[in-house]
């Protein structure tokens, strides 16, 4: 069956560009430190280690209500307390609101003792520069730590341009077929080293990996649920960032040879294509809005290669609008679905604690209403016309 999204498949490249290389010696220009770990909690938990280590007395990590277990999780099992902040509408963080919820839970202890705080650009369209700066300003014991995930391919923009935190996270394995892969990279020098050897979960993941570049030659529906079985056993596998292992050789050596320039170009074109025909759609501003687009630089590009392309359903509207069964309703998750069934795999970011839907009413309606497109260089302006034409007739189906 023809599909769009879901989990890469392992493909040979044709173009040397070492990706790996590219960071490191980025790194070094910035005077700052460089780890490549296997996933993105095993490098939240190793930069976790290495604050808790500098800083005996941390007792509080601020992060994004909007936030995975992974990125929660390696601060947990470490025993550190962690507290949610709010987001505004726009995935974007009011510095002021910010430092009030800051001071509001640490009390007298907001001048004394060191706390952590975790900072994301979701989907490249909330810069965190001028929290950083604000936050900075006003509080001398900060430690600042920004996922950058969503914005990876631009290292030079977040620690050139702007370089005000103090350690930078992210998943290299969400940007493409390998079957491990993240970074940690630090103001000062680690103090401690991540382990090193072969461990289930990149087994697993490659396997997988494997067996999904097959699935899509022959569509054999059984080897599908076979390496969708194994991806899941693989996440199992991790002991929430406790055991921080470094990257595989394997990976690093497929990092080693990428097209980079071509990464970056095609997920551009796709992004603006596919957002130019979703803003089109007749049910957009109704169903699903948009959020804003990557902002562009003075070259008329985008300032951040796109990682996915986010909507937010309006699940009152479909269900206003939709004629269905006696007591049948419509949510999210059962749309997601029929867009799957559709070969349309649009998954869900993130799934949040009811402690978190507590402290931002945002961030619970962005985790039960937002899907979000692959754009990925797996894909073509074709690819895009077809998400944006099932979206639009699933829509229309209601």
């Amino acid at each position: 069956m023809y599909e769009i999204g879901s989990e890469f498949n392992f493909e040979n490249t044709t173009r040397r560009e070492n990706f790996l290389s590219l960071y490191s010696e980025l790194s070094q220009r910035c005077d700052r430190s460089i780890e490549f770990l296997r996933c993105g909690r095993d490098a939240i938990g190793f930069v976790a280690d290495d604050i808790i280590a500098k800083n005996k007395d941390l007792e509080n990590v601020f992060l994004p209500a909007l936030s995975c277990d992974s990125m929660v999780k390696p601060f947990v099992v470490r025993g550190t307390r962690t507290v949610f902040y709010g987001l505004e509408e726009t995935l974007s963080v009011n510095a002021d609101k910010l430092a009030l919820r800051i001071e509001e839970v640490m009390g007298k202890d907001v001048k004394d003792k060191p706390f952590a705080i975790l900072l994301m650009n979701f989907f490249g369209i909330a810069d965190t520069f001028e929290t950083e700066r604000a936050l900075r300003d006003r509080f001398n014991n900060i430690i600042i730590i920004e996922d950058v995930t969503h914005i990876l391919m631009e290292p030079e923009k977040y620690m050139f341009e702007g370089g005000l935190a103090d350690y930078y996270v992210g998943s290299i394995r969400k940007w493409l077929g390998i079957p491990d892969g993240a970074l940690a990279i630090s103001r000062s020098e680690f103090v401690m080293g991540a382990l090193t050897g072969e461990t289930d979960f990149t087994a697993l993941r490659m396997q997988a990996l494997l067996e999904k570049t097959e699935y899509l030659d022959n569509g054999d529906m059984e080897l599908k649920a076979h390496f969708r079985k194994l991806l899941s056993e693989a996440e199992d596998s991790l002991s929430d960032g406790l055991d921080p292992y470094h990257i595989s050789d394997v990976s690093a050596d497929y990092l080693s040879e990428i097209d980079v320039d071509r990464i970056c170009e095609r997920r551009c074109a796709n992004y603006k294509n596919l957002y130019k025909e979703l803003k089109a759609l007749p049910l957009c501003g109704k169903a699903f809005r948009l959020l804003p687009e990557i902002p562009v630089n003075g070259d008329g590009e985008y300032k951040y290669t796109p990682f996915m392309l986010p909507i937010v359903l309006d699940t009152d509207f479909m269900q206003r609008s939709a004629i269905t069964e006696s007591g049948k309703s419509v949510t999210r998750d059962e749309f997601e679905k029929q867009l799957a069934e559709n070969g349309v795999y649009a998954p869900v970011l993130w799934p949040v604690s009811d402690e978190a839907a507590k402290v931002c009413s945002n961030s619970e309606h962005f985790s039960n209403n937002m899907l979000s497109f692959w754009i990925d260089q797996r894909y073509s302006r074709f690819d895009m016309e077809n998400v944006a034409k099932i979206l639009n007739d699933e829509l229309s189906r209601l």
